[in-house]
């Protein structure tokens, strides 16, 4: 979608959403949308991931992830809920954390997606790599250092497509609202400590060399080759 178009349809959502009370005040007519704001399963067995315990997954899919999920719906009533004489502040923090929380779900439901050990890189995908990085051993080491550089902290490495430079990019992103705007994510990995903790303690390094062992290469392919 062109940005003229986005901003067109922006301003016709916003029109729309948007009436008149019996006081004269504007309110808001936008509804929990319970079907969007629901978990999504696991798309792979965590039995059979080399190096990351089921138990590891399982936990960091149930309370990180859907509990993210619950935080982003929870929030969306609030503001739903909201006052039309709320003071502008009252918003504000409501709508921060709701980006929070809808970013934390969508990129853990890249990250649940990307691994499972499945599937080897394919041409396209490899021809990318090594047109954006000169190869894929340079492109693997730089996203390793830059995933280590958010250790002991929190934070996502990303694998994205610039479409403004038409290429990939390592994306560093320190927390859930850091991010590169028109780009596509390819890769992600979650560099938050509740990520690899139970399994690596405080060896990130390990984590980051096993995620790599179970990267399902069949989703990157298919991620690359939806690019346009």
């Amino acid at each position: 979608m062109k940005r003229r178009d986005f901003i067109a349809l922006g301003a016709v959502a916003v029109a729309s959403g948007l009436y008149a009370s019996e006081n004269g005040e504007i309110t808001t007519s936008r509804s929990v949308d319970a079907e969007v704001l629901i978990p999504k399963a696991l798309n792979f067995d965590p039995k059979k991931l080399e190096g990351i315990s089921e138990k590891m997954i399982l936990s960091h899919h149930q309370n990180n992830y859907s509990g993210a999920v619950k935080r982003a719906k929870a929030i969306e009533e609030k503001i739903v809920a909201l006052s039309s004489s709320a003071q502008p502040f009252e918003l504000g923090s409501l709508k921060r954390e709701e980006m929070v929380a809808l970013n934390s779900m969508i990129l853990h439901e890249y990250y649940f997606e990307n691994l499972g050990q499945s599937g080897t890189i394919s041409s396209q995908s490899k021809s990318m790599i090594e047109k954006s990085f000169r190869s894929l051993i340079e492109w693997e080491n730089e996203f390793k250092k830059m995933a280590l550089s958010l250790s002991g902290g929190s934070g996502w490495a990303l694998l994205v497509y610039n479409h403004r430079l038409k290429r990939l990019e390592n994306i560093w992103s320190w927390d859930h609202l850091h991010g590169l705007w028109d780009s596509e994510i390819i890769l992600a990995l979650d560099m938050y400590e509740h990520s690899y903790q139970m399994d690596f303690g405080a060896n990130a390094k390990g984590y980051v060399e096993v995620f790599f062992k179970n990267i399902n290469w069949d989703v990157i392919n298919s991620r690359i080759l939806a690019i346009r």
